[in-house]
């Protein structure tokens, strides 16, 4: 008997905690308010509504980990103790359990409202700055001064006495936009907008295209040049720390360079050519103090130089020394020739180099002494 009423009593219970609560309801032209439903949500969290199967959930898990401790402690007996001691302390934490879980679901809405805040702070702080960038840049273009582009000259030769070609450097006044040192502007270019084109001859096509440093306003990066106006770049010029480095020219129009000059301190170092077209360089010239010192030759374009002059690079002009020659192409100096302030003295041809000359009938000018000899001139 006390068993059944045992029964009854925790039916009865479950039933209890198992219904929906009903919400209060107020009649017509009573004192009471019915909540406002356009009224702003409060900022605490509010008590779940829980319904009458996530509390008998929430009660049944808590009768298996009854039962399955009650069961480990007391055998069947224990299990069913377990299962009736569960279930009601999960009736009676049913409430508080789901609250919490509320209190965290609200939590974490609040971080995340708080870092939305914060991120459409930073876009709008990144807004007004673009705009102060832009505003900039606009002023910035109406004062920055006209940069002149670089001329590109193609070196001349000359004749050295005996009928052999002397390269020239290229001239001196060959102006470039970095070459002058003008102040930067003084408001910094927008990093977007670091291009600046210009149509130096006014003809609508742009020819002249200069490239700054995002990082660092007013410095010249790349410069991009069409010499001939016909909006074709031809001319290619590199920058370092504001200073030019280097200047790829396309003379013959190939669209890719031929020429190229390298620069130490604005001051040119070294030029190389392809002069016939093929994409090795078969010219090479060394500067000293931008002065010609050396030059070597590949005529045969075979990939290695058979033909070497040297320049007295301590005076004006450019005044040959000496020059040697590789006649057969097999790397071995073959004709050494010396000139006194340009002018040819003497000649020195090794045994393999006479007899190619004497085939050619090119024997050297019997003006100049010649000297027969096995090893490479002094």
């Amino acid at each position: 008997m006390n068993g059944r009423c045992g029964f009854f009593f925790l039916g009865l219970l479950l039933g209890i905690y198992a219904c929906d609560a009903v919400p209060v309801q107020y009649p017509p032209g009573s004192a009471q308010q019915y909540p406002n439903p356009n009224a702003s949500a409060p900022t605490a969290p509010q008590a779940p509504q829980i319904s009458g199967s996530q509390r008998w959930q929430h009660a049944w898990n808590k009768a298996m980990e009854g039962v399955v401790m009650g069961g480990s402690i007391g055998g069947p007996y224990g299990a069913g103790g377990g299962l009736v001691i569960g279930l009601i302390a999960g009736l009676i934490t049913a409430d508080s359990h789901y609250g919490e879980l509320n209190r965290q679901i609200h939590s974490e809405q609040q971080k995340d409202q708080q870092l939305e805040a914060a991120i459409e702070q930073e876009l709008a702080k990144q807004r007004g700055l673009e705009n102060q960038i832009a505003t900039a840049t606009a002023t910035s273009t109406t004062t920055q001064p006209q940069v002149q582009p670089a001329v590109s000259a193609k070196p001349t030769e000359r004749a050295l006495p005996g009928g052999i070609p002397q390269p020239t450097k290229p001239p001196e006044n060959v102006t470039l936009s970095s070459l002058g040192k003008s102040a930067p502007p003084p408001s910094p270019p927008s990093p977007f907008k670091n291009v600046e084109v210009k149509d130096i001859n006014g003809d609508g096509v742009p020819d002249l295209w200069i490239y700054y440093n995002p990082l660092k306003p007013g410095e010249i990066m790349r410069q991009e040049e069409s010499t001939k106006g016909d909006g074709r770049v031809d001319t290619w010029s590199y920058f370092k720390d504001g200073r030019l480095i280097r200047r790829d020219v396309d003379s013959k129009g190939a669209g890719r360079p031929d020429t190229v000059f390298y620069y130490d301190n604005d001051m040119i170092v070294r030029e190389e050519r392809d002069e016939f077209g093929q994409g090795q360089m078969t010219y090479r010239a060394n500067y000293q103090n931008g002065r010609l010192a050396r030059v070597e030759k590949d005529t045969r374009n075979n990939g290695r130089p058979d033909l070497w002059i040297y320049y007295d690079a301590t005076r004006d002009g450019e005044i040959a020394m000496k020059e040697e020659r590789d006649l057969n192409g097999d790397g071995i100096i073959d004709l050494w020739s010396y000139y006194d302030n340009g002018r040819l003295t003497r000649r020195d041809v090794s045994a393999a180099g006479l007899e190619i000359l004497s085939k050619q009938e090119q024997l050297p000018a019997p003006s100049a002494e010649i000297i027969r000899t096995s090893n490479s001139g002094s």
